[in-house]
């Protein structure tokens, strides 16, 4: 993939990592301002390699010259994507949107978009532009992971959660957390710590009713940033102390619970919310660093969203006279009786391969 002719690039160095990239979809011009501006720069430093992606229209004769009849299926957690491999090119096929061809070794993608995609403009860059990023600068010590992170008094936490943490977050903002991650959070191993690195992001708004009297061919906008919202709310970085790993439905009462430490690598593997691309191994490195190096906690959150902050204020409240910080508020709320269930969260682990089948979905091969 030519990355000489920097006119048609944009240039972006993401926590020290250069990428650059050319977009071609006018829609997806805009999240790009929106999502990676506070990583652009005017250019690149001379001699050194950069991550390098395509976003480009799908037509069907340009695709077709890019794609191996001899790659295999890859079994994934998703249900709504294909993933396919030939060595280290690897192929992601949804037809809600379109597909990528991604080179691990390369340190390349293409994206190719549908013209009508049937996924929002948020969601189409999210999977067009981000999920191939994240596969490609994890290599280089940069993990990009779709998990919400927040900290208070420099103690970070992240979590895990399956469903919308709108409420939740919009409850610790107002208690005096501060936003790392709201959708996305980068991590890297630094020092022997794992730290959580900002990154820009929108959160999908919890479904409202309309008032009665408004106007329904007014637009509502599905996503919210809640950094524009709620202003100093930001936060460059924090190091983790603890993975929240969220149940997969709400119940009536909140309950948190600490992870034995020899189940903790398993549990959050399952719970890892993105596939990681690797041509020779199966599991990514960061879900065991994680178990080792941070606290793991299953949370049962309820229908009320203020009972997550009421779970930590009360730990904190009970823990030692000397003890602060969001990192003593985890460690003395978890529950630590041997005599009472650990909450467990169902099997979540990949599935096995697909049956071959052609690489092009019946809607791309259009």
């Amino acid at each position: 993939m030519p990355t000489t002719d920097r006119d048609n690039y944009l240039n972006y160095a993401v926590h020290g990592l250069l990428l650059q990239l050319s977009c071609e979809i006018p829609f997806l011009q805009e999240q790009l301002r929106q999502m990676l501006w506070p990583f652009e720069v005017d250019a690149l430093p001379i001699g050194f390699t950069a991550t390098a992606g395509q976003i480009k229209p799908y037509h069907q004769s340009e695709v077709l010259r890019y794609l191996s009849p001899s790659a295999v299926p890859v079994a994934t957690a998703s249900q709504m994507i294909e993933l396919y491999q030939e060595g280290e090119r690897f192929w992601m096929v949804d037809d809600r949107w379109g597909l990528a061809e991604i080179n691990v070794m390369k340190g390349t993608w293409r994206s190719w978009v549908l013209p009508h995609p049937t996924l929002d403009p948020f969601r189409v860059f999210e999977l067009a532009v981000l999920w191939p990023m994240a596969q490609l600068l994890r290599p280089k010590g940069l993990y990009m992971v779709p998990a919400v992170s927040v900290a208070r008094g420099g103690s970070g936490i992240m979590l895990l959660s399956p469903f919308n943490l709108e409420g939740e977050l919009r409850a610790l903002i107002r208690a005096g957390y501060n936003l790392i991650g709201q959708r996305w959070t980068a991590v890297r191993e630094e020092q022997g710590r794992i730290e959580l690195l900002d990154f820009p992001g929108q959160i999908e708004r919890e479904a409202t009713p309309r008032l009665r009297d408004s106007d329904p061919a007014e637009p509502i906008s599905r996503w919210v940033d809640l950094t524009a919202e709620f202003c100093g709310v930001s936060q460059r970085h924090a190091w983790c102390d603890a993975v929240l790993i969220v149940e997969p439905s709400r119940r009536p009462t909140a309950h948190i619970a600490e992870v034995a430490a020899q189940r903790s690598a398993e549990l959050m593997r399952r719970a890892w919310p993105i596939t990681e691309l690797h041509p020779f191994r199966k599991h990514g490195q960061l879900p065991l660093k994680l178990s080792q190096m941070t606290r793991c906690c299953q949370v049962q959150l309820s229908r009320r969203p203020e009972d997550l902050l009421v779970l930590l204020d009360t730990a904190r409240s009970g823990g030692s006279a000397s003890a602060t910080g969001a990192s003593t508020a985890i460690a003395s709320v978890v529950t630590r009786s041997t005599s009472g269930p650990i909450l467990t969260l169902p099997s979540a682990s990949l599935s096995s391969p697909p049956p071959p089948r052609k690489l092009l979905p019946s809607r791309l091969a259009m």
